[in-house]
């Protein structure tokens, strides 16, 4: 049982938030108002986006231009409250939409928060799918006669479906296809059974047993044959390395004779190398003891020449760099002074003739301003005139205001005025648009009853329609419709006067805004002028200004030149003492390049004297060297007499020989063993050969005898699948009998209460659900050759029919269990008689106990019945719809 809808951005609702009854309960309102939209959101928060139809998508339901949307859908269902949340995101340029929520409580618990988890909930719950609910209890407009116009394999589908009966079809087709499983695996079993005696068959003829027996005692005697070849191997690799022991020592001494030998070569020739050293040496220090006497000689030269010792040259160099340096920092000081004294001279001539551009510069500058000057005189006498002429379109357009018989005082409230009038135009509007819905509505039904009056007769009961309620009600819709019209036609003069008045309105608005122009332009031209006086003085200031800078740059010029030539002659006198200082520092440094060129010389000497001494050392060194080269070589002479004579211990040749034969008996005794080992792994690899054979005929005469049970395991459970698929079909078979068979009384039960009075007795439902209606006098009809209103409802009594044998089996009280019967536009097919019969259904469904009824519909014959009544109204500026109880 329904028991709350809440909406947000879904179709023509921003936002919705209603809550139903126990009863029948009415949704009513004009077409496009947003009646069927309530129904859709019911739907789509059960199911989510499974409602859509192919030709739709999920944008669609979302409220134009809305990013976001959601339906919060709450019910009662077997004594426990539920409710499902769909939320969906939007995006409006793209026209996508996607369900990014869903959540599915119960008791206010939430059981599943996952869209799919959501719908499978809601099916199991109501024991139908969205295609269901579609056929039996939602029933939307225009597919009122689905049932009827549909296959007969289709609907016979449907109705299974809804009965739960295609549950027992999907058993019979598992129990079948594991009927047909089991029998593949059958024939597998079989097959595998007899190529697998055929193989035992081979294996016991090839006697495995018989050849592992063969093959262990050959592998015994090749054991034998291997040990006593590895003793004989041991006592030749034995003798071996005696002659490879004696061969080795011959060796070594051989080696150690060559290295003696190499020895004693090497000494002699480092006794060579070193007196060729002391040859060399010698020779050095003669050459040295030359070179130091020109020195020395060099030396007495310049001392005399100087008159000084040379003992005393390095405190006679300290003392002339100590003059030399005080000169040079006296030169630098005078060179530093000159070249300040330059640059003074440089920068005030710089500054005489920048004195000179400036001077220049405000002259040029000052002729500028006072033609500035003139130029805003003119633009002054040019904004003057500008506010004249404003001041003469601001009374032009106040005259023309005037005549519209509006004051200036009227006009600063005009905006208010303008939008007094607008509401009163839309107003106007949606009363028009009222009224036309209203006329259209009565003609549409004073057509209808005007054609039936004309027949004379009721086409569906054949009774007199003269005096009938239904001439009355024609006549009540006449006066009904004339005094509409006249009210649309009052309606209509009321909406000229209110026209002509906005337009006027406008017109005044559109003369305020040119005066509002108007006055802004003086004001902005009056702030020009003003702008301008301040031009002017800011000009004459700046001029006085220049003038007295000139004055003060010629006095400062002459201050300059006065300048110039006292720092030129003080430049001359710093070129005097700087000459003369520049002398000084020369005498200095030629004396200090002679000092230092003898303290040159007294270092190489004394440099050479140390290098004579350290070569006279080296060559005793060497001396003592070649002393201890002899004393050695007589030591390794006395060695290698030693070494020859062990030499001659040995006969190199008669070893030589003993180690070739002994080798090749063990490389022979080798090959034997490998031999008998190669026959041995190939006698092991036969042995395991039947051992595994012996072994694999054991396990394939136990494999047999398992294949064998499941043969017979298979052969049982396809004779239990066979039994299963029967059970299913005769189970399906009986209850598709019962259930026509309850379906067809409950049908008839419906159809005899709505045609008591009519030409049709009665209605029959055959085994595949096909339907025929019997008229009295016995002609057999199908109900598609029904006229369209009886077509109409006979397909309701059909859904009913449904929708009480659905709630027999779902629980001991009828209705209970089941959600709401929803009827979307049920009428739009029916003509007034139908429409009381249609009623007469309704009230039987809540008689036999159906909890809630839901109708979408403006007729105002199913409003006066309902228990609840909702008007729904779409504002026509906004395009939004509301819902309000009656």
């Amino acid at each position: 049982m329904l028991k709350r809808l809440k909406v947000e951005n879904i179709r023509s609702y921003k936002k919705l938030d209603l809550s139903f009854k126990d009863g029948v309960t009415v949704v009513s309102g004009v077409n496009g108002s947003g009646k069927s939209s309530l129904l859709e959101a019911c739907f789509t928060g059960l199911f989510g986006s499974k409602t859509l139809d192919k030709e739709f998508v999920l944008s669609d339901i979302i409220t134009k231009g809305a990013t976001k949307a959601s339906i919060l859908l709450e019910f009662e269902q077997n004594g426990h409250q539920y409710s499902v949340e769909q939320t969906f995101r939007n995006d409006p340029e793209k026209g996508r939409a996607s369900n990014t929520k869903s959540v599915f409580k119960r008791d206010g618990e939430i059981i599943f928060d996952q869209a799919t988890r959501s719908y499978e909930a809601v099916t199991s719950l109501l024991n139908m799918d969205e295609e269901a609910y579609r056929n039996c209890v939602y029933i939307r407009q225009g597919e009122i006669d689905v049932l009827i116009n549909s296959k007969p394999k289709d609907r016979q589908k449907m109705i299974d479906d809804l009965l739960q009966l295609g549950k027992l079809e999907e058993y019979r087709e598992r129990a079948s296809s594991a009927r047909v499983g089991v029998g593949r695996h059958q024939r597998d079993n079989e097959r595998r059974i007899k190529e697998l005696g055929s193989e035992i068959k081979l294996l016991e003829d090839s006697d495995p047993s018989a050849r592992l027996a063969s093959m262990r005692t050959r592998s015994l005697k090749i054991d034998e044959e291997i040990s006593s070849l590895n003793e004989k191997r041991d006592r030749t690799r034995s003798l071996i390395d005696d002659i490879k022991k004696k061969l080795s020592e011959l060796s070594e001494l051989s080696s150690k004779k060559e290295s003696v030998q190499q020895q004693i070569k090497e000494l002699k020739d480092r006794k060579s190398r070193s007196f060729t050293s002391i040859d060399s040496f010698s020779k050095d220090i003669h050459s040295r003891r030359e070179s130091l006497e020109l020195k020395k000689a060099k030396l007495s030269e310049i001392e005399s020449k100087l008159t000084v010792n040379s003992k005393d040259v390095d405190s006679l160099v300290s003392v002339k760099d100590d003059e030399e340096r005080s000169i040079r920092d006296r030169l630098a000081e005078v060179k530093s002074k000159r070249a300040v004294a330059e640059k003074d001279l440089l920068n005030m001539a710089q500054s005489v003739r920048d004195n000179e551009k400036q001077v220049k510069a405000l002259e040029d500058g000052m002729k500028d301003v006072e033609a500035l000057i003139e130029s805003v005189h003119s633009e002054t006498k040019k904004h003057k005139l500008q506010i004249a002429e404003l001041e003469n379109r601001r009374k032009e357009i106040v005259s023309r205001v005037s005549s519209l018989r509006f004051s200036l005082e009227k006009l600063e409230n005009i905006d208010d005025v303008l939008d007094l009038v607008n509401n009163q135009q839309k107003i106007f509007h949606g009363q028009e648009a009222e009224l036309k819905v209203k006329i259209s509505e009565l003609k549409v039904r004073l057509e209808k009853s005007k054609k039936l009056l004309e027949a004379g007769k009721c086409p569906t009961c054949g009774q007199e329609l003269k005096g009938s309620c239904v001439e009355q009600s024609t006549v009540e819709d006449d006066e009904a419709l004339s005094k509409l019209e006249s009210e649309l036609s009052h309606l209509k003069g009321k909406q000229a006067e209110t026209d002509a008045r906005i337009e006027k309105v406008k017109s005044a608005r559109k003369f305020k805004l040119e005066i509002d122009d108007v006055l802004r332009d003086i004001g902005l031209e009056k702030e020009a002028i003003e702008r301008d006086g301040k031009r002017i003085e800011e000009y004459k200031l700046r001029i006085k200004a220049d003038e007295n800078k000139i004055v003060e740059l010629r006095s400062a010029k002459e201050s300059l030149e006065k300048a110039l030539e006292e720092t030129r002659a003080g430049i001359e006198k710093i070129k005097q003492e700087e000459g003369s200082i520049q002398k000084e520092h020369s005498d200095v440094l030629e004396k200090l390049g002679i000092l230092r060129e003898m303290q040159k010389i007294i270092g190489e000497s004394e440099k050479i004297e140390s290098e004579i001494k350290q070569m006279e050392e080296k060559i005793k060194s060497i001396q003592e060297m070649i002393s201890l080269f002899e004393a050695q070589i007589g030591e390794k002479k006395e060695s290698l007499e030693d070494i020859n004579k062990n030499i001659g211990e040995f006969n190199k040749k008669e070893l030589e020989t003993l180690s070739q034969d002994y080798g090749d008996a063990f490389e022979n005794i080798n090959s034997k063993i490998d031999e008998l080992k190669l026959e041995k792994d190939e006698v092991m690899k036969k042995a395991g050969m039947a051992e595994n054979d012996r072994k694999r005929l054991s396990d394939m005469k136990k494999g047999l005898d398992v294949l064998q049970n499941k043969g017979d395991y298979l052969q049982a459970v396809y004779s239990d699948a066979e039994d299963l698929e029967s059970m299913y079909m005769r189970i399906r078979a009986q209850l598709r009998s019962s259930n026509i068979q309850t379906l067809d009384t409950l049908i008839n039960e419906i159809f005899t209460f709505m045609y008591s009075n009519n030409a049709y007795s009665h209605v029959m439902l055959d085994a595949d659900y096909n339907l025929t209606v019997f008229e009295k006098d016995g002609t057999a009809l199908e109900p598609k050759l029904l006229s369209g209103g009886e077509r109409a409802l006979f397909n309701l009594v059909l859904r009913c029919a449904i929708y009480r044998l659905l709630s027999l089996g779902n629980s001991t009280h009828a209705g209970e269990g089941l959600p709401p019967l929803i009827m979307d536009e049920p009428t739009v097919f029916l003509d007034r008689g139908h429409v009381h019969q249609l009623i007469k259904l309704v009230d039987m469904m809540r008689e036999i106990g159906v909890a809630q009824i839901l109708i979408v519909s403006h007729d105002e014959s199913l409003i006066d019945s309902a228990d609840n009544v909702f008007a729904v109204e779409k504002d026509p500026v906004t395009n939004n719809s509301a819902i309000f109880a009656r």
